[in-house]
Parts: structure tokens; C-alpha cells; sequence
């Protein structure tokens, strides 16, 4: 009986130890004009959305970090009306990365403009 508490314990430990890590954390991006970090990654003919996620993913790779999804949505708010390539247009990224590339992602994008991922 004393074996079945220790393995038991030591199992939910192992599990939880080993989880840590592993969760996915979310990092958003508002789209700018043209000063998007990925925009040498795009290499299709044609602007689709589906080269835009995948040159979101080429870039994060060139950087070590792994990318579990990526989505968009639009918030009104914060569209800039201006034709600067860091004026933002509304069109924000959604990304899901693994825990553990949470340090490399904070390090990416902040430039002269204060672009920049964040949570």
C-alpha cells in the first residue's frame, strides 16, 4: 500500500514538473504599414494571408522559436490614420508559442518605433 502512495506521488509530480514548460503562451502584434519584422520572410507572388502567416512563421523560426499557431483579428482602436510604414492598421496577430520561447519572443521587434510583441 505505501508503494501505491509513493508511486502516486511521484507520478503527479513527474506530470506536473513536466508541464511547466510545455504550456502555450500568447503574444500579439499590431500590423504596421511596412515595418513588420517578417516582411523579408514573404515569398509568394501574390499577398495572401496564408504567405502572411507563413512568412510569421519562417521569421520566428529564423529565431528559434517555435510557433504553435497564428491568428488575426481587427480592432478599430487601434488603426492609425497614416501612410508611415510604422503607423499601425488595426490588424493584430495572434500568436502561440511554447512557454519556454517566451524570453526569446520579449527580445524581437523592438526598434526605433517601439514596435514590439507583447502579451
Amino acid at each position: 500500500m505505501k508503494f501505491l502512495i509513493y508511486f502516486t506521488i511521484a507520478t503527479i509530480i513527474l506530470f506536473f514538473s513536466c508541464n511547466k514548460n510545455t504550456k502555450p503562451t500568447t503574444f500579439y502584434w499590431d500590423e504596421t504599414g511596412c515595418s513588420d519584422p517578417w516582411l523579408d520572410f514573404y515569398t509568394l507572388d501574390s499577398f495572401t494571408q496564408e504567405g502572411q502567416y507563413l512568412s510569421i512563421e519562417d521569421f520566428l523560426s529564423s529565431e528559434n522559436i517555435e510557433l504553435i499557431s497564428v491568428t488575426h483579428f481587427y480592432d478599430s482602436t487601434k488603426a492609425e490614420l497614416c501612410l508611415a510604414c510604422f503607423c499601425k492598421t488595426g490588424k493584430i496577430f495572434e500568436l502561440i508559442i511554447p512557454k519556454k520561447d517566451k524570453g526569446k519572443i520579449n527580445k524581437l521587434g523592438i526598434n526605433q518605433f517601439d514596435l514590439h510583441f507583447y502579451q
